[in-house]
Parts: structure tokens; sequence; C-alpha cells
């Protein structure tokens, strides 16, 4: 195996333990009480209310007006990138349905709820380290490029993936889909687009929002694993959907995605984004949607801890042949 590929998978591998370490203090931090649930709330609003809409705006505005890559600058370039994000949560959404399908799985049985859990990955806070791990050469834009790509997450999740938890358009409220985050890539995006980003990214605004927006992933992180202690307590395992979740989240849609991402005549940028988005386990926020809209947290959190404790395995290989044969994510 070329020493290039070793690395990649090395570097792979080490990424996701900061992201393991995070859980398993949110993990001790519920289990010793010291962060109790009704703390979640607020925390979380901070993490993804401010902290996270800081983020996107510091990383699009560095890579698109301070430090404009040509790469990444054009409204065609971010066409691509969003679209490539909404595609992959169609792939997955649809790969989870039909296994659910299979499972024969109804609505009021946990059909709504696996397609949505297994179909949506972590697109965000699992990816992030994993970027700063694996792209960290100053004027590297692939940070960027995931904010941008991010918006077609955003926009599938809070659309088609609230319709399909809820049961149908009339349930869906329209201020459901303007949340911090997407308003964020949208009002950062027409900041660079429009030339004012050259005024308003000027170095006050730019280190508060640096600062402010470094606080957003690991305190995810930390609620996160504060969640897998309080869900882990009242449920009973079913292997059979465990499995079947794992199938579809970590082996199906990562080949489709990568084979999508080879066929597609998109930028190499917007590639890399794809091999790294189809690794990735389940997010947290399907089983959030679930809860709200009434579906089964219970079927969402044993793909969520399944899919996320697995892919501590499949990640580095899933990225490995993303790297050999869809795009390199490092120098060969």
């Amino acid at each position: 195996m070329p020493s290039a590929m070793l690395q990649l998978i090395l570097n792979s591998f080490l990424s996701t333990i900061p992201v393991f370490v995070f859980f398993a203090i949110g993990y001790w931090l519920r289990w010793k009480k010291v962060i109790e649930p009704q703390h979640d709330a607020v925390i979380t609003r901070l993490a993804m209310d401010v902290g996270y809409p800081c983020l996107i705006f510091y990383n699009i505005m560095k890579y698109m007006v301070t430090e404009a890559d040509p790469r990444i600058t054009t409204l065609g370039f971010s066409g691509q990138a969003i679209a490539c994000g909404f595609l992959e949560m169609a792939i997955g959404v649809t790969v989870a349905w039909l296994v659910a399908k299979v499972l024969r799985l109804r609505i009021g049985t946990g059909l709504r709820t696996f397609t949505l859990t297994a179909g949506v990955q972590n697109y965000v806070f699992f990816v992030v380290p994993i970027v700063h791990m694996l792209f960290s050469n100053a004027g590297d834009p692939t940070m960027g490029v995931l904010f941008i790509h991010n918006m077609g997450c955003e926009i599938f999740v809070w659309s088609i993936g609230v319709i399909l938890m809820c049961g149908g358009v009339g349930n869906m409220r329209l201020t459901t889909l303007f949340r911090g985050p997407l308003l964020a890539v949208c009002f950062s995006l027409l900041l660079a687009w429009s030339g004012v980003g050259a005024y308003v990214a000027q170095a006050p605004v730019m280190k508060t929002a640096e600062m402010l927006g470094a606080v957003a992933t690991p305190i995810c992180l930390i609620i996160f694993g504060c969640s897998m202690y309080d869900l882990t307590r009242n449920f009973t395992w079913q292997p059979r959907l465990l499995v079947s979740g794992l199938v579809a989240r970590l082996g199906v849609t990562p080949a489709l995605i990568l084979l999508v991402a080879w066929l597609l005549p998109v930028d190499p940028l917007v590639k890399r984004i794809m091999v790294i988005q189809s690794a990735i386990p389940s997010a947290v926020i399907p089983v959030i949607i679930a809860m709200r809209f009434g579906g089964k947290p219970e079927v969402g959190t044993q793909i969520l801890l399944s899919t996320t404790i697995c892919s501590f395995i499949t990640l580095p290989i899933w990225l490995a042949l993303g790297s050999a044969y869809v795009v390199p994510l490092l120098p060969r």
C-alpha cells in the first residue's frame, strides 16, 4: 500500500479521536450530574444560534473575502457545492427508506425516524475536526468549501427532512427553515458575492467571529455525549434494526456517494467534501426532530449510537477508497 494511503488512513483514524474524547467528556459530565438535562437547551442554543453561525461567517469570509481563493468565490462553484450537499442527503435518505421498507417498518413503528436518522450524516460537528486534521495547511480552502456545501444539507434537513418526519407539508412551519446556521450561510454568501464583505470582514469583526465560532464544535460534541448518556438508559436494543442502520449509513450510502462523486463533473474541492461526508455516521438532529414531531426517538438513538461507534473503524476505510478512486485527500 502506498505510503500516502497509509498516512491518510492514520490521519483519518487520529482525526476521529478528538470527537470521541468530547463524547466521553459529555457522557462523564452527565453521569457526574455536572451538566443536568435542563441545562442542555440553553447550552445548545449558545452553540447553534451564536457559535455555529459565527463559525460559518468566519470561514466563508476568510476563504471568500479576506483570503479570497478564486477557486471558491464564484456563484457557479457555490451552486455546485450546495447542490452536492443536497444530493448527498437525498441519496442517504433514499437508501435508508429502501432498507426500512425491507425491514417492513411502517409509520408509527419507526419508518420515518429510521429513514431520516440512517439517511442524514453528522455533516457539521463530526466533519469539522476531520477537516482540521487533514487540511490544516495555510491557504487551504477546504473548510470554507465545507460550509458552502453544508447549506445544501441544511436546506434538505429543515425542509424535506421535517416534512418527512411530521408527515406532510401542512405540518411544517415556514419559520422552521430559517434557522441561525442557514441564515448565516445565506448572509455570508450574499456579503461575499456582493463585494460588501470586504468592508465587513475587518480584523475586529473577524477575530470576534473566530473566537465565538471556536466554541461551537466542542460544545455540541459534549452535549451530544450528554445525550448519549440519557438516551442509552431507557430503551431496549434491537439488533436487526441496529445492523440495518449500519448497512444503510456506513455501507451502501458511502459507496453510492463515492460513485456519484466520481461520476459528477464538479470541482475537485467539492469532490473532496463529498468523499469526507460519505463516511460520516448519523447525526443527532434527526433524533431531535423525531422528539419534536412525533417520531420514534428510541429508534433513531440506536442508529445514532451504533453508526457513531462503528465509524471509528469504517471512516478511515471509506476515506482511503475515496482518496484512491475519486480525488486525492493527501499529496501523492
